[in-house]
């Protein structure tokens, strides 16, 4: 039997071969119109490409890796459903990796990366730090992570964290609360504590950070928020509190324990998320938060890829009021 060829392509849709190489190299040069007659005479030729065959030829590849700490929080989820969505325009594949917070395993997975000749890298994990990026011979998109002289993109951490903590004094909270799993003044999130701080200033006010709730789906976790806010509400007693969560995940895990006890939200706790993901709208009360755009993230990482060029992207971030707070 024979293999249908590149030039059988383009005999049968009535076009060049360079419009048929276009075609799987640089689909978006392309019309409409020419990309539905190529597509058509590959169905009916019952042609499937050759992606080794073709990466071998040009060196290059559609694929992308993508690195993530873990896959726990929302955030990364829907990230990564974003990333699929923009990257079928053009036309790239994905391979994902969690590299679980260990530098030595991400590094090996960068080396395996590079093996398949990626487009390249969108990291998420925060083992490496910025020089040792620049130093790995390949485009890297960074997304919520130190920078350095690559492709950053960056939510408005500070302003999101002011964000909430204004919103807490209009619907007039008398103590402030902020929790996170981690405390790292060297990441672009750390900017939302000192928003947050600033906006409270001279009230009542305390920082929570536990690493138990890094997984906030976890027995351990559960345990961890159990004991914090059973010390909120012994310490605060008859003070109302708002409660500023580093992400959607813990501040789901806050709102169910304050059901459980039977806490009124939001007249007694005011709660606020971050990310505005998925799991804010589908919490028992849908949870305000600070929305990162994360579609608009995904969009610029994968443009990013097309015409690599280092550079910082900051995301505005805005507050999505919802059941959680009164206003």
């Amino acid at each position: 039997m024979n293999k249908t060829k590149i030039k059988d392509i383009a005999d049968k849709s009535g076009v060049s071969l360079t419009t048929v190489s276009r075609y799987f190299n640089k689909p978006e040069l392309l019309s409409l119109k020419t990309k539905n007659k190529i597509q058509t005479a590959i169905k009916e030729l019952n042609y499937s490409q050759d992606s080794v065959a073709r990466i071998l030829v040009t060196g290059k590849s559609n694929l992308v890796g993508v690195i993530f700490p873990h896959l726990h929080l929302s955030f990364y989820t829907e990230l990564l459903n974003q990333l699929i969505n923009f990257g079928k325009q053009k036309d790239y594949s994905f391979i994902v990796y969690t590299s679980h917070d260990s530098k030595e395993e991400e590094l090996q997975l960068i080396d395996k990366l590079k093996s398949y000749r990626v487009k390249g890298i969108i990291l998420l994990s925060h083992t490496l730090d910025g020089k040792e990026i620049e130093q790995l011979g390949i485009p890297v998109v960074s997304i919520e992570r130190p920078g350095g002289n690559f492709r950053q993109i960056n939510n408005d951490n500070f302003i999101g964290g002011k964000l909430a903590g204004e919103q807490f004094i209009r619907d007039g909270c008398e103590v402030f609360i902020h929790i996170n799993n981690g405390y790292h003044e060297d990441w672009p999130s750390f900017k939302r504590i000192v928003g947050f701080e600033l906006a409270v200033k001279n009230n009542p006010k305390e920082i929570y950070i536990d690493e138990d709730l890094t997984d906030p789906y976890s027995e351990k976790a559960t345990k961890a928020m159990l004991n914090l806010l059973n010390g909120i509400l012994e310490k605060y007693r008859g003070k109302k509190t708002g409660v500023f969560c580093s992400n959607d995940d813990i501040a789901n895990l806050l709102e169910r324990e304050c059901i459980k006890k039977g806490v009124s939200i939001p007249h007694e706790i005011e709660i606020i998320g971050y990310d505005n993901s998925p799991v804010s709208d589908y919490a028992v009360y849908p949870i305000t938060s600070i929305d990162q755009n994360i579609s608009l993230m995904a969009q610029i990482a994968i443009e990013s890829l097309g015409s690599y060029m280092p550079n910082e992207s900051v995301v505005p971030a805005t507050l999505i009021r919802k059941n959680t707070t009164l206003t």
